[in-house]
């Protein structure tokens, strides 16, 4: 049954469903590796992100802890549907999912998908927990291994190894060892790893080596420093700090925009910065005083 969509957000969905909402996706994650919920039944609302052959991924927001993954073979929803359903929720080798499905409804299609968070290779990789479920996105990241086995590909934006499956899509030809990709899609946890998930061709953007990467110096301020600098981002990034001899000490993810860091906690010394986005590294220095 399909019903009536109201702009009237994710916690007013039991007036629009039969199905009075219970929790939130940010509940069954639970802000920690297992969930808090295990064997509870709940009625949660998402935004589609991703459809595969036995399941499908939902967000009720952006970022960190608001994505899952369903698993279900019945019900089979498009990218966008504006869904409610009431599940069981459980850790199937320790990634959350919601499963046994007693209640599925359609509330509206074609909705905006909630935006992909820009994430170090390195930190999906090895801690990308947060990220379970939710869409993803790795730039400027160079293919270390191009065939790890069963279509997937590790890759590492200088930060760490992050791996990429093919549950919903394998390039063809597959991965290119040595080019440089950026890629969007679900972080899954299967056999013990985080995977990117990439939903189609759309997902993946290549073609780029890293000669062809836009290098752009830029300034920030105010330099010298003792608590802060502020700089200005069209794109969102992964920002890598380095020290004076080239050894990486911070990474940040931030957003676009305006941007004030806070690096009253860094010693004394001259600072290099790497700014990584979709269209290039964006490079600048400062020196922090005492």
């Amino acid at each position: 049954m399909r019903l009536l969509f109201l702009s009237l957000g994710i916690v007013s969905a039991s007036f629009l469903s039969s199905q009075t909402i219970t929790h939130t996706i940010h509940d069954v994650q639970g802000e920690l590796f297992s969930s808090p919920l295990i064997e509870q039944i709940v009625t949660v609302r998402g935004i589609v992100t991703a459809t595969a052959e036995y399941g499908y991924f939902i967000q009720d927001g952006y970022g960190a802890w608001n994505g899952v993954f369903v698993y279900d073979s019945s019900n089979l929803p498009e990218a966008g549907d504006d869904i409610v359903i009431e599940a069981e929720v459980a850790e199937y080798f320790d990634n959350t999912e919601l499963l046994n499905l007693t209640y599925f409804d359609v509330l509206s299609s074609g909705n905006e998908i909630p935006n992909a968070s820009h994430q170090p290779t390195g930190f999906l990789g090895s801690i990308g927990e947060p990220y379970e479920g939710s869409l993803v996105t790795i730039n400027n990241a160079q293919c270390t291994t191009s065939d790890a086995e069963y279509g997937e590909a590790y890759f590492n934006d200088g930060s760490g190894d992050c791996k990429v499956n093919d549950l919903m899509y394998l390039p063809e030809p597959s991965w290119v060892q040595d080019e440089y990709y950026t890629i969007t899609g679900p972080l899954n946890y299967s056999y013990e790893e985080y995977k990117i998930e990439p939903r189609s061709a759309n997902d993946v953007n290549s073609g780029t080596s890293v000669d062809e990467l836009t290098f752009i110096e830029f300034n920030v301020y105010p330099n010298p420093t003792t608590e802060y600098i502020q700089f200005e981002l069209r794109d969102d990034a992964v920002v890598n700090f380095y020290d004076n001899n080239g050894r990486r000490v911070v990474i940040e993810v931030i957003n676009e925009g305006q941007v004030v860091l806070d690096v009253s906690y860094f010693y004394p010394g001259v600072y290099h910065m790497e700014c990584v986005t979709r269209s290039g590294i964006l490079k600048s220095s400062f020196f922090k005083t005492k």
